[in-house]
């Protein structure tokens, strides 16, 4: 006979395996929604990677929070938010980084994953050479010394001179003297665009050019001086990459015997403008392009060495030191030649002697003669700009950092 006790007891027990099992599948419910709301955080950080790599405005609308609102898929929704590490705002540079946050959701469980992503760029293919023009390459009384391949979008054209150099055009070659390959008909190479010089103007120090002295011809100068990261010249702030930014307003300007490591920026230059007598000059960041001309512009330096006695100037002084050595004096002397990129992204006259040691791109035409004499353009090329394109030559793609795939938590 069962007493009352023991049907109490056994009323007990069963009212506990029941809530048991309600705890139990509580947590298989929870446990599942959480892993569901996991895939749905997931699903969220593929559909902002894809964001960033088919729509072009996707640092403007991520600014915004176009994509913040939540979205159904399967039985939750999902939503992905973006912020710039740096300076908390994505659309002032293409070359910051992002943070990517995802969130999913499903029942009452919400799982956060977030990523890291940084910009990767892809060196434009006119960067594999050592000379290249968006149009035509055009020498007349000339004297080419490359150490590398030359080419042009258009045609390549030799009058009375010498190219000794592989030679490729995707329109026609034509005149002589050819030394190297010749190659007509290739497929086009990739040039920068009107966005190249966007960083360099964001984060480049202002020269006014009014500070630039008027010399008796008419036209502004740089002579005598040296520009760096601890130099400037023509003004109190310093750039600490370097990165001297000159509106010319339409005036001439002109650049001779000084000392340059930076990265100059002209726009709006006058015709006229150019690169004079001699120079010593590089970037201070070793793969920045040492000098980009908005506009056209002339190499007419030569080769004869940069000499403080002659100049009257100490191109080696404290804070700017050569070859790892700086002084006071006026007894050095310095190869002429630009080290580095050099961009002109409308036409480039050359004469005299110019030597540069690096990549030479023109965005329309490179024009190359002899004024009472022959011209000889001597190019040494430097690879260092197609393994580390430099802001403005490379392809931007954004990649995820190794690593930085990881778990929120609120």
């Amino acid at each position: 006979m069962v007493t009352l006790g023991t049907a109490l007891i056994v009323a007990v027990v069963a009212m506990a395996g029941i809530v048991t099992v309600r705890v139990q599948r509580s947590q298989v419910t929870e446990m599942a929604d959480c892993m569901e709301a996991r895939w749905y955080a997931r699903s969220a950080l593929d559909m902002a990677l894809f964001r960033t790599e088919h729509d072009a405005d996707w640092r403007q609308k991520m600014q915004e929070g176009v994509w913040e609102t939540d979205r159904a898929v399967g039985n939750g929704t999902y939503r992905f938010q973006a912020v710039d590490p740096n300076d908390a705002d994505l659309t002032n540079l293409d070359t910051d980084p992002v943070v990517i946050v995802g969130t999913g959701k499903h029942g009452r469980a919400r799982q956060k994953l977030q990523v890291r992503l940084e910009p990767k760029a892809d060196a434009l293919s006119c960067l594999e050479v050592a000379l290249f023009a968006g149009n035509d390459l055009s020498f007349t009384d000339t004297t080419v010394q490359c150490d590398q391949t030359i080419g042009a979008n258009n045609n390549v054209t030799a009058s009375s001179s010498t190219v000794s150099a592989d030679v490729e055009a995707v329109g026609t070659i034509s005149g002589s003297t050819y030394q190297g390959t010749n190659t007509a008909g290739v497929d086009p190479r990739s040039v920068p665009d009107s966005t190249v010089f966007d960083s360099y103007l964001a984060t480049g120090t202002a020269i006014d050019v009014g500070a630039l002295p008027l010399n008796a011809e008419g036209y502004r100068e740089i002579r005598g001086q040296v520009l760096s990261p601890m130099s400037n010249p023509f003004g109190a702030d310093l750039n600490a990459e370097g990165i001297y930014v000159i509106d010319c307003l339409g005036q001439q300007v002109v650049i001779a015997e000084s000392r340059i490591v930076a990265t100059v920026v002209l726009v709006n230059p006058a015709s006229g403008s150019g690169v004079q007598n001699a120079v010593n000059w590089e970037p201070a960041v070793a793969n920045y392009p040492a000098l980009l001309v908005d506009g056209s512009m002339t190499l007419e330096f030569g080769n004869a060495p940069l000499s403080e006695a002659t100049v009257k100037a100490n191109f080696n002084p404290a804070g700017t030191p050569y070859l790892g050595s700086e002084d006071n004096d006026k007894k050095d002397e310095y190869p002429s030649l630009i080290r580095g990129l050099v961009y002109v992204s409308g036409d480039l006259t050359v004469h005299q002697t110019p030597t540069v040691e690096g990549v030479l791109v023109v965005g329309n035409t490179l024009l190359a003669s002899g004024q009472a004499g022959s011209a000889v353009l001597t190019l040494t090329y430097q690879q260092t700009f197609l393994d580390n394109p430099p802001p403005g030559f490379g392809e931007l793609r954004m990649v995820v950092v190794p690593g930085s795939f990881r778990q929120v938590v609120d």
